[in-house]
């Protein structure tokens, strides 16, 4: 005799379906549960290292003193009344006396010195007047203006024209502070908004006038000729 199994599901449906969805169901539960698991350790880290940072200000409120820190005095004198001013009192009015005699004019001084002495005198001491004039005169030399055109005419036409002549001009200036001479890195320095290639250009024509002595110290080594333009 044989046996027919009976099945529940019409058309042979299986659990297979079902499983599979379930299966994805608890994926997804487990992500987030490890998501959580994640933010939870954070907090516990956080909370752990806060915890640590207010123990550390309690004690070191507690082990320091801060005499300047406000007291109880500090602020009943804030809260005083403030004391109002004295009132202003006018001076005292002083009455002119009636039996006050004004000083005596004394006799002038008769000169005991004759006339022919003071007239020397005022003689020699004219001259010394003129002696000291003289002397600061002499004293008031004006130092010589150090004149960028004289060097700047000498130039190639292309370096008359702008902005190559201000240029110029800025590294004579600088030149002319720096008697002792100055590289090429100082000048660019010094100068600004300019090249090494350019500034070596610029000093290439300085010298073929003649104005700027180039010494080779360790590098090149540029100054202004003493003979030319005295200090």
């Amino acid at each position: 005799m044989s046996t027919r199994r009976l099945s529940i599901y019409p058309n042979g449906q299986s659990f297979e379906d079902n499983l599979f969805e379930l299966q994805r169901n608890f994926s997804a539960l487990a992500k987030n549960l490890h998501e959580l698991d994640s933010i939870n350790g954070s907090l516990l880290s956080f909370n752990k290292n806060f915890a640590t940072f207010l123990q550390g200000l309690s004690l070191n409120s507690e082990r320091l003193r801060f005499p300047e820190a406000p007291n109880a005095d500090t602020y009943a004198l804030a809260e005083r009344p403030v004391t109002p001013p004295p009132p202003e009192v006018p001076p005292p009015e002083i009455e002119p006396a009636d039996d006050v005699q004004e000083p005596a004019q004394l006799p002038k001084a008769t000169s005991a010195i004759p006339r022919a002495h003071a007239a020397s005198e005022k003689g020699s001491a004219a001259q010394q007047q003129k002696k000291k004039v003289v002397i600061k005169a002499g004293t008031r030399r004006r130092k010589p203006v150090f004149q960028t055109r004289k060097i700047t005419d000498l130039l190639a036409s292309r370096f008359r024209e702008q902005p190559h002549k201000n240029i110029i001009e800025q590294i004579l200036k600088e030149l002319n502070l720096n008697r002792d001479g100055m590289y090429v890195h100082e000048i660019t320095r010094d100068v600004g908004n300019i090249t090494r290639s350019k500034c070596l250009d610029y000093m290439n024509a300085l010298v073929n006038t003649e104005a700027v002595i180039r010494v080779n110290k360790k590098g090149h080594l540029f100054y202004l000729d003493p003979e030319k333009f005295p200090k």
